[in-house]
């Protein structure tokens, strides 16, 4: 009795010892050093290779899989910065085609304006005030006929105008072939003939501007310009009623242009003088809707009339 005792507490401390080795193989990991870990898993694959061996059919049918796929293109990551790519064509070795780097673009060579060097120095001469040599540049310039030459057909028509050459400036004109540097062109004609100041030369200014107004009658900037223009010159002619027409020409088609408001001072002007149709109540209601048109904007060098308004609004509105 006392044996089988002995033999049952002997039995029961190892079932206890193996429940708690177990226990102590479960609550810890013990990881293989990594040198060794490869080793472990190759075997690991050996093993699983001759323990789980795969069907015939089923080895079959992966082979004619692999036979229709007959061109299959992989990316090559170590060779993704040349550009390669691999082929595999049923069981064979894959094959390396590199692709040729793009040619590099040749550069063209800047090609210098033959003229620009003449016109910058004419130019130069102009901010000086040295008239002569800057025609000679301008001259010079339009004769290489390059890209800068179109202007430098403008500045002379500028010149030629203010020395009295006026054929020689109508001239350049008719050589422009851009339409909008025609117009600018011709303006400067008109203006330079206005600035010499004399009769004579005011005379040919109007029929500048004329042509301008009536050959170029939608142009945004410069038609607005040339009303103006004109309407200036009439009245320093005392020709008021002309004057008034052109005026309100630019108050009528160009509302948006810098002069529209101006003209309104110019108005008042105009039905100030003393002329046949003088009318100071006119003429207060112009420089009124000047002043309101410029309240809270800033003045425009050449276009501002503020003081000259007040002050004829002032003797306006104490002698009506």
């Amino acid at each position: 009795m006392e044996l089988v005792l002995r033999l049952s507490l002997f039995f029961l401390l190892i079932l206890i010892s193996n429940v708690s080795a177990v226990h102590a193989q479960t609550t810890e990991l013990f990881l293989p050093f990594p040198e060794i870990w490869n080793q472990n898993s190759g075997n690991e694959k050996k093993e699983n290779q001759t323990s789980h061996q795969p069907n015939t059919s089923s080895n079959l049918s992966s082979e004619s899989v692999i036979n229709s796929k007959t061109l299959t293109s992989v990316s090559n990551p170590n060779n993704a910065e040349s550009g390669s790519n691999v082929a595999v064509v049923g069981n064979q070795l894959p094959s390396i085609t590199k692709t040729k780097p793009a040619d590099k673009k040749k550069k063209k060579k800047e090609v210098v304006d033959p003229s620009q060097a003449s016109f910058q120095k004419g130019k130069a001469y102009l901010t000086r005030d040295q008239k002569k040599s800057a025609e000679s540049e301008f001259a010079d310039s339009y004769g290489k006929e390059g890209d800068a030459a179109k202007f430098s057909r403008v500045e002379n028509t500028n010149l030629f105008g203010l020395d009295g050459k006026d054929k020689e400036s109508s001239g350049l004109v008719e050589k422009q072939e851009d339409p909008d540097l025609k117009i600018k062109t011709q303006f400067e004609l008109a203006r330079s003939l206005d600035r010499i100041g004399n009769p004579d030369s005011e005379e040919k200014a109007y029929k500048e501007y004329l042509k301008l107004v009536t050959e170029f009658p939608k142009h945004p900037e410069l038609t607005p310009r040339s009303h103006y223009a004109m309407a200036t010159l009439l009245i320093r002619k005392k020709e008021f009623r002309s004057a008034a027409h052109q005026l309100v020409n630019v108050l009528k088609n160009f509302k948006e242009s810098a002069e529209f408001l101006p003209a309104h001072y110019y108005l008042g002007k105009v039905y100030e003088s003393s002329w046949e149709e003088r009318d100071l109540e006119r003429s207060l209601k112009y420089y009124q809707l000047y002043m309101n048109g410029v309240e809270g904007k800033t003045p425009v060098p050449g276009y501002d009339f503020r003081k000259e308004t007040r002050e004829r609004l002032r003797v306006l509105g104490s002698s009506i």
